[in-house]
């Protein structure tokens, strides 16, 4: 009993009840974006507000201050959900069709065999990392998307695949972590030093 209380205290996190709420949720998370932002700006970029973002949220859930899944169960959930697909897609609103149709032959190659190339590389590091060759691929495949796709396709493929909640619970907690930080690390990280140092060679 005692284990079993101990348990539910941790899954329900240390904020108090007040915070618990809707509104306090909004505010704990918008706290912790601001802060974010303030430290992108502080510093210039360097550490990007998406990646300060994730480091204080795996230290608060880390460190029980946070309940697993904070997001989940709230009432505006979906309002967030179409507030970050409308920052994502916004700036395509600015792309005219002619651009499109220029840069279409070049992507569809670009796109072919970054795909191969991606799958033969993450199947072979997967094994050897003790990953099954499909999540190792999921894997690789987080650098063509990142998030929210990351968080969006590992929900809708737990949905998917599991029959209970139980199981879509299970097979979300197992994928999810895994493809939320492979995101951050090929698309927000990663992508940004490579291009850096591409854009630094272009015109020398």
């Amino acid at each position: 009993m005692a284990v079993a209380q101990g348990e539910e205290g941790q899954s329900e996190g240390k904020l108090p009840k007040w915070l618990s709420t809707t509104p306090g949720t909004l505010l704990v998370v918008g706290t912790v974006v601001f802060i974010s932002i303030q430290i992108n700006n502080f510093t210039g970029g360097v550490l990007n507000t998406f990646v300060v973002a994730l480091l204080f949220g795996i230290a608060l859930r880390a460190t029980g201050i946070l309940k697993p899944g904070i997001l989940n169960g709230i009432d505006a959930y979906g309002l967030m959900m179409l507030a970050i697909m409308i920052l994502v897609f916004g700036p395509l609103a600015s792309v005219k069709p002619a651009d499109v149709a220029e840069l279409a032959f070049p992507l569809l190659i670009a796109f072919l065999f970054g795909i191969v190339g991606i799958a033969l590389f993450a199947g072979l590091t997967g094994k050897l990392l003790g990953y099954s060759v499909p999540m190792s691929i999921a894997i690789g495949l987080t650098s063509l998307y990142g998030f929210p796709g990351t968080m969006i396709l590992s929900q809708e493929a737990a949905r998917g695949a599991g029959e209970t909640p139980e199981e879509v619970a299970a097979i979300e907690g197992e994928i999810l972590p895994k493809m939320i930080v492979a995101g951050f690390s090929t698309v927000t990280i990663t992508s940004v030093i490579v291009t850096g140092i591409i854009a630094s060679r272009i015109g020398s």
